[in-house]
């Protein structure tokens, strides 16, 4: 039997942090008393960060801070009744970020974290058909220590001491005065008379080396035994069919205290898992039943991820087969708590039309329904730590950080759309050193928690530190030429450089103006003029398709895949994304139709030439022979070039079909191209667009170099 506890809560912020000491947790505590100065229980009517509760603009502003500057106490009073000799967990799903929980007084224990979640054996410390108290210590504090005294780098020099990369991310990410702090997702009450599962069992395999089946390994404890034994039943289907793939039945000795067991079993005619434009995306059902006890619903899928690293490489391989990586950041929103089913189908939806095959989650962790609906969709995932920046040295933040992402993998590993953990980000940008990415990747934690990453989970690769080109752990590069390097730096100085597989580029630039209209303060402080707005936007536009085609040129020779940075605003004033946080696209979302779709025709061109004309496949179809016209004129329209070649395009492929030469001519302006390739019935299956192929725009004025704190909010000219 299962209870959730959603509703009917109470909270106060402990402004001196002194409840603990006063013992408000074991209610005998008058609020109204003269002297304590502690606040009275105030009723909220869902669990959700405090911010977004009770804040006006939880986005941005200095009375913000007042969140974190003392503790926030919880109380939920409730009626339980469970059947006798039943066994009951207090389960919390989402807790941000320490806590403590007491249940009618008594400690219960404490946590730390946001995104896994904890619970409690309170079985005995439930009072059946009466009243029950139960109350949570939350909080999220603020770090004070700068790295080397550098406060005029604060951003990047605070030493944060959260396993959290959600906070003090200031640099038109995440504003200043936010650092989300609450319980939200579900608290719930499990009651189970009989033998039950201590926590979730894990479900391991190894497929066999033709791919064709599975050894299965599920791993757990069971509790709520006397002694004897318990039979545990392990049946698995087919999700789309329904076909039987096996009934398994295993005895295993238990005790009151628990007894762990190992069930090893094949599954064979297994139907393998891939990215969506790899194949198809079967998904198993695995139902794990105790007798005359617990039963629990897993979902699995079967694939296999390795990533192929070396000084002239960086290559995923799925099922045996290299996959060319186009991806994109994701991070919806600082307030994960806002996050619902329906918002995540829609942005993965068009995540899946602007061609992408793979998001990375930067430096947090998403709602576990964003994972289940990747595996439905065939998006894969590139999994951050929490690690971003600076953070402390010592051994025991190490311990922690390792154990906080130890627990994130345990819950995220049934998901197949998952094929990579991302152990750093950016290690050592801000070196205790001095040495670029050298203490964190060679002395602490980089070491600990790789080698921690690859024990836990051998099945899929992890990157050491994000950001390490030549790491051979690691091997993804970063690059902002032409956005963050500065004013007077172009995106076409990326001519002539070649990249294994990057995993962070990008430009920000504000969306909607009939958006930014409904947060009249961000706009007056932006104060821009119309054509600064459409000015940030076209570059951006022009960034993103100068980038993604320099890559897909350079196909497997040595690029293997890029991740832009990143799809969606998290918050109303960060301008990274395609799309503004209302959802509204921005022009740049073009250059993901015209240059990002798994068949893509294109212009290899530098700033100053064209020199090819190219049919790219990233997909597994075999297109057949394939028709592929162009044509380029100049601004009176007549037409400089244009030619018309028929090739082969089988899958995973990139055709070379016609060398082109073209320059810029001051004398015949602007110069527009168009490239259609159609497929042996005459269907479209890649087109693209040039206009004004060669007049790259000049980096936006006042980018990157000029934003509001307090906003946390990119600024162009004055």
């Amino acid at each position: 039997m299962k209870t959730i506890l959603n509703s009917n809560w109470s909270v106060l912020q402990d402004v001196h942090d002194t409840a603990e000491a006063l013992k408000l947790h074991e209610g005998g505590l008058v609020l109204t008393d003269v002297g304590h100065q502690l606040s009275e229980w105030e009723p909220i009517d869902r669990l959700e960060h405090l911010q977004v509760l009770f804040a006006a603009k939880p986005y941005w502003g200095r009375e913000l801070r007042y969140f974190n500057q003392a503790p926030w106490w919880y109380r939920n009073s409730f009626t339980f009744d469970a059947e006798a000799g039943a066994r009951t967990v207090l389960r919390f799903s989402n807790v941000d970020y320490f806590c403590k929980v007491w249940l009618n007084g008594v400690f219960l224990g404490e946590h730390e974290g946001y995104s896994v979640p904890f619970e409690f054996d309170v079985s005995d410390a439930l009072r059946q058909g009466e009243v029950n108290d139960l109350v949570a210590k939350v909080w999220s504090p603020w770090d004070s220590r700068i790295h080397g005294d550098a406060h005029a780098k604060r951003t990047f020099q605070v030493v944060r001491d959260l396993v959290k990369g959600t906070y003090e991310h200031d640099d038109t990410l995440v504003a200043r005065d936010v650092n989300p702090v609450g319980i939200y997702g579900e608290v719930s009450f499990t009651s189970t008379v009989g033998p039950s599962f201590k926590g979730g069992p894990r479900i391991t395999y190894a497929l066999s080396d033709d791919l064709a089946s599975a050894k299965v390994t599920v791993r757990g404890v069971v509790a709520a035994m006397e002694g004897g034994s318990a039979r545990l039943t392990i049946r698995v289907a087919n999700e789309a069919t329904l076909a039987e793939k096996g009934l398994h039945v295993f005895d295993i000795a238990a005790s009151k205290d628990g007894a762990a067991f190992e069930a090893v079993f094949e599954v064979p005619g297994i139907e393998l898992w891939n990215l969506w434009d790899q194949g198809n995306q079967p998904l198993y059902d695995i139902t794990l039943g105790l007798a005359g006890g617990e039963a629990q619903a897993r979902r699995i899928a079967f694939r296999r991820v390795e990533l192929e690293r070396d000084d002239t490489q960086t290559v995923f391989h799925v099922n045996g087969r290299r996959v060319f990586i186009r991806g994109t950041s994701y991070f919806p929103d600082v307030y994960v708590s806002t996050m619902t089913r329906e918002r995540y189908l829609r942005d993965l939806s068009t995540i899946k039309a602007a061609g992408f095959n793979l998001i990375r989650v930067h430096v947090h962790v998403e709602n576990e329904i964003f994972y289940s609906l990747c595996d439905e969709l065939g998006i894969g995932v590139m999994q951050d730590s929490e690690y971003n920046w600076t953070h402390p040295v010592a051994e025991s933040w190490a311990e922690r950080l390792t154990a906080i992402y130890e627990q994130t993998i345990l819950m995220l590993d049934d998901h197949p759309s998952l094929i990579c953990w991302i152990c750093l980000n950016e290690p050592g940008v801000m070196d205790p050193g001095g040495r670029t990415h050298g203490y964190a990747m060679e002395i602490s934690p980089g070491p600990r928690l790789y080698a921690a990453v690859v024990a836990l989970d051998p099945s899929r690769p992890a990157i050491k530190g994000s950001f390490c080109f030549d790491d051979p752990t690691s091997g993804d590069s970063h690059n902002y030429t032409g956005s963050l390097q500065g004013a007077g730096v172009s995106y076409v100085d990326i001519d002539g450089t070649s990249e294994k597989l990057n995993t962070e580029f990008g430009f920000d630039a504000p969306g909607s103006i009939a958006n930014l209209r409904l947060m009249p303060d961000l706009l007056k402080r932006l104060s821009p003029r119309p054509d600064q707005i459409e000015e940030a936007q076209n570059y951006q536009y022009r960034l993103l398709k100068y980038y993604i085609e320099h890559y897909r040129t350079q196909k497997y020779r040595p690029c293997s895949g890029y991740v832009h940075f990143m799809f969606i605003d998290l918050c109303p004033q960060s301008f990274y994304g395609v799309y503004d946080w209302w959802g509204t696209p921005k022009p740049a979302l073009e250059a993901l139709f015209e240059s990002n779709q798994p068949v893509a025709a294109m212009i290899e061109m530098t700033a100053s030439k064209t020199e090819a004309v190219w049919l790219i496949n990233d997909s597994d179809r075999d297109l057949g022979q394939v028709t592929v016209t162009w044509t380029l004129t100049d601004a009176a329209g007549s037409v400089l070039a244009e030619g018309e070649e028929r090739v082969a395009c089988g899958p995973d492929c990139q055709v070379r079909v016609a060398g082109l030469a073209i320059a810029p001519d001051a004398a015949r302006g602007p110069i527009h191209a168009a490239v259609v390739a159609r497929d042996g019935r005459g269907m479209v299956v890649a087109k693209n667009r040039y206009r004004d192929m060669f007049g790259h725009p000049e980096h936006v004025k006042g980018h990157p170099t000029r934003m509001n704190h307090e906003y946390g909010m990119r600024l162009y000219s004055a």
